[in-house]
């Protein structure tokens, strides 16, 4: 189950990796809540991505790398024509926010070691 969900994780980072790079053309202003709504789920999926891909690292590093990761897309997106905005960013990081929170309530603020079983 665990390389199932490693092989899940690592196809969602790359697909939505390669829609964020994708050159493509300015969203239209009407369509801006969907982009910035499709920003935010994105991002909290790749914070789960990270998650399941490199399980050793603390979920606080792995919020700070999404978010750098963000950012990198943001400028990338500029050199294959399409528009770097500062409001997809804080959508990301929202994102990231709120998946962060959401697995801590899910892990009811205990450690992933509270979790695991000793070694006899």
């Amino acid at each position: 189950m665990r390389n199932f969900l490693r092989l899940v994780g690592a196809a969602v980072l790359l697909v939505l990796l390669g829609l964020m790079l994708a050159p493509g053309g300015t969203i239209e202003s009407e369509q801006l809540i969907w982009d910035k709504a499709a920003h935010f789920i994105a991002f909290g999926l790749i914070l789960w991505s990270f998650g399941v891909l490199f399980r050793r690292i603390p979920r606080t590093w792995a919020a700070l790398l999404a978010i750098a990761l963000g950012a990198a897309v943001e400028v990338i997106q500029g050199f294959v024509g399409r528009d770097p905005s500062w409001g997809d960013l804080l959508a990301d990081a929202l994102g990231v926010a709120t998946a962060l929170v959401i697995w801590l309530v899910w892990r009811g603020f205990r450690p992933r070691e509270a979790f695991q079983t000793p070694n006899p």
